[in-house]
């Protein structure tokens, strides 16, 4: 974020978790047989907004997001038996979202490597350890917040 104000901190996270919490619901109620992959979507579409005053070329987060979360999701039917898909439901479609959101960070943001690894840390917390309609997207929001707060300061 270089010549650019330092967001407010209480600001950034609390916005970055509501659009993470509206987009996860959002894609849940609206598609609810495609509810995984419409709230993946929904959490990228929505976190643009907050993004583009810190981070150039910003439109390009939810297009990037969007087909990675379905990429993800689809290795993780494809390669994973379906006993263990409920165990890592998260970290597929987290580490296909972390990478490819990472192709955006990597040249705005110093230590933007970091975001391959929280991206499906958080994903797989959100989605293994505490799943719900509201708390997946806020767990999921809260910890890539802080992330973010920190990697665009």
């Amino acid at each position: 974020m270089p010549g650019q104000n330092r967001p407010n901190f209480a600001a950034f996270w609390f916005q970055w978790i509501m659009a993470s919490t509206l987009g996860w619901l959002l894609g849940n109620l609206l598609f609810p047989n495609l509810a995984v992959v419409a709230g993946g979507v929904g959490v990228g579409v929505l976190q643009w907004p907050i993004l583009y005053r810190w981070l150039p070329r910003a439109w390009r987060w939810p297009l990037v997001t969007a087909p990675a979360w379905i990429g993800g999701f689809v290795l993780l039917l494809v390669m994973v038996p379906a006993a263990w898909q409920p165990l890592l439901s998260g970290a597929f479609p987290g580490l296909a979202v972390g990478l490819a959101q990472w192709l955006l960070l990597r040249r705005e943001v110093r230590w933007a490597g970091w975001w391959v690894l929280i991206s499906p840390i958080a994903w797989t917390t959100g989605l293994t350890l505490l799943p719900g309609l509201l708390s997946t997207g806020a767990l999921v929001g809260a910890a890539t917040g802080i992330a973010l707060y920190l990697l665009l300061s």
